[in-house]
């Protein structure tokens, strides 16, 4: 039997690692996670173009250095010059440094030499399919930390990279999804977390320099949450949200352990829920995005956001929370972007309890004072709505055209279709107007939304079919079905007579028989036409004649 070890393509491999990032700015976050385990108290991103026009993506800090082993395994693959507190453990991060130009690499360690790195065209000899080779010598002009790293990219392999790498999208990534917006600062009163958690005390600050758009950001290392404010001001600008879209809640800090199978395991839950402007406050959403792909319940390692786990809080209203929930005893992709033991019964118990904290500590208390307040100013502004719309009814009376038939209980002239349907009901239920009508006699039901608006009865007590328009063109407008009605009501005729008209395949022309007017179909159907306006004026006309009887 024949024994072979398996071959590992080592350039598809890195290849693979630098391609398959998901968000360009994944390499701000390992540089930051490697100057945090550096114990960096500054760290200084810079972005420019240099005076070739190259894109240049520089960070360095203050943090403890590097020696030439390091330096050795920042650019190997499977190696990780972190120990298992650390944020990074495959030693994968660097790796999608390689799609650039130029990889430069200046570190040093406080008393000793500054040694310089440098990677030439790692992108180009991969898709050569050629592992890029890289340098390391001594430094002799002066280093500007008594200790530290300075990494800088040239040409990072990206369309417009100005979208990505600019000052506010830059700080809002930074805050949300790297070490220096660690939530950690809030558990740090918290002995046993400080066993598993490296430097639980340190929140290094960060200076973001856009060289190209001429801003600059300082940033201290934290989270940011909204300011809590339960008793908020009211938005004269909203219409319906006034005061709950400055709400602001904040739940925790919760922290559980336990020990399953003899190892230690924790759980810490933070967060908030909140209105849309203090939701606002708190995010830089990029092109595209929205605050509901952003808001949620996000898991958590290090105290940095990973993945967003929106079943968790089994919400629809979801994207109004924003709560972190942290476990050392989470094991990442290595994208570091995903969960990868869920089955891990650890985990298994850091989830239940989340559920549990989130249904018992977290739901109720949002669904009491936000969420009620939410529906209260919906019920509001229905109310005020209905007040404003009687209002400007009343107000708009004045300046609709009067129409004064005696015997009739309507005052003003139609100006929709369920007007001209009311008009239409009452002139047929008068002995003194129904004449007019001719031969429709009765109602027997109406809907706006049934194939046909009406179905009343003619005088030998046949079903006859009505459609109901305001003006005779919406039939044409609408295309009914020329077979789905016997009569059309409508209160202005406002199409040509004895023209023919293309309708729904179908030739028709409107004409008078008579003294009616009727849609003659070139199968000799006839759709009657019932003019509301012509008929009133011949009820007035009739009362004024009648009014002139009297007065000889």
């Amino acid at each position: 039997m024949n024994v072979f070890i398996p071959k590992v393509k080592e350039v598809s491999i890195f290849k693979e690692i630098a391609h398959n990032i998901i968000n360009p700015l994944e390499i701000i976050r390992e540089a930051i996670s490697n100057s945090f385990d550096a114990e960096a108290l500054n760290i200084y991103i810079d972005i420019c173009r240099n005076n070739k026009g190259e894109f240049l993506i520089i960070i360095k800090d203050d943090g403890k250095g590097m020696d030439i082993d390091a330096i050795h395994k920042f650019f190997n693959l499977g190696d990780s010059n972190k120990n298992n507190l650390g944020i990074g453990e495959k030693g994968l991060g660097t790796k999608t440094y390689y799609k650039s130009d130029l990889i430069s690499v200046f570190t040093k360690i406080k008393n000793k030499k500054v040694y310089k790195a440098e990677m030439v065209n790692p992108w180009q000899k991969l898709n050569e399919g050629i592992i890029p080779q890289y340098t390391i010598e001594v430094f002799n002009e002066k280093f500007e930390f008594k200790s530290g790293t300075m990494v800088i990219m040239k040409n990072y392999k990206i369309d417009n990279p100005e979208k990505y790498f600019n000052c506010e999208t830059i700080k809002d990534y930074i805050q949300w999804f790297t070490a220096a917006g660690s939530f950690k600062n809030i558990f740090a009163s918290i002995p046993s977390l400080y066993k598993n958690i490296k430097n639980m005390q340190i929140a290094p600050k960060v200076f973001i320099n856009d060289g190209i758009l001429n801003q600059n950001e300082e940033i201290i290392g934290v989270h940011i949450f909204a300011q809590p404010q339960e008793l908020p001001d009211e938005d004269i600008n909203e219409k319906i949200y006034r005061r709950t879209v400055n709400y602001c809640r904040h739940f925790g800090p919760f922290h559980l352990e336990t020990n399953i199978n003899g190892e230690f395991v924790s759980v810490q839950v933070y967060g908030e829920v909140a209105g849309i402007n203090r939701r606002k406050e708190i995010s830089r959403l990029k092109k595209g995005e929205t605050y509901k792909g952003r808001f949620g319940l996000y898991l958590a390692k290090d105290f940095i956001p990973f993945s967003r786990r929106i079943d968790l809080l089994n919400d629809e209203q979801y994207y109004h929370y924003h709560i972190l929930v942290n476990s050392q005893s989470f094991e990442l992709t290595a994208d570091r972007n995903n969960l990868s033991n869920e089955n891990d019964p650890k985990v298994k118990w850091v989830l239940d309890k989340t559920k549990e904290i989130i249904n018992t500590k977290i739901k109720p208390i949002a669904q009491e004072y936000y969420f009620n307040l939410r529906k209260k100013e919906e019920e509001e502004y229905a109310s005020r709505r209905k007040f404003e719309s009687i209002n400007k009814n009343l107000n708009n009376l004045e300046k609709l055209d009067d129409i004064l038939i005696d015997c009739i209980p309507i005052t003003k002239k139609p100006y929709s279709e369920y007007e001209v349907a009311m008009w239409f009901v009452a002139l047929l239920s008068n002995d003194k107007t129904k004449e007019f009508i001719g031969a429709i006699s009765k109602v027997v039901t109406y809907s706006r939304i049934a194939a046909t608006d009406m179905i009343c009865l003619d005088k030998k007590y046949n079903n006859v079919l009505v459609e109901i328009e305001y003006k005779l063109s919406n039939l044409f407008k609408h295309k009914h079905p020329l077979n789905t009605y016997d009569y059309v009501v409508c209160w202005d005729v406002d199409v040509d007579y004895n023209k023919i008209i293309e309708f729904n395949d179908k030739k028709i022309i409107l004409m008078t028989k008579g003294e009616k007017s009727i849609i003659l179909c070139d199968n000799n159907k006839s759709i009657e036409i019932i003019n509301i306006k012509s008929v009133i004026n011949r009820i007035l006309a009739r009362d004024l004649e009648q009014v002139k009887k009297v007065s000889i």
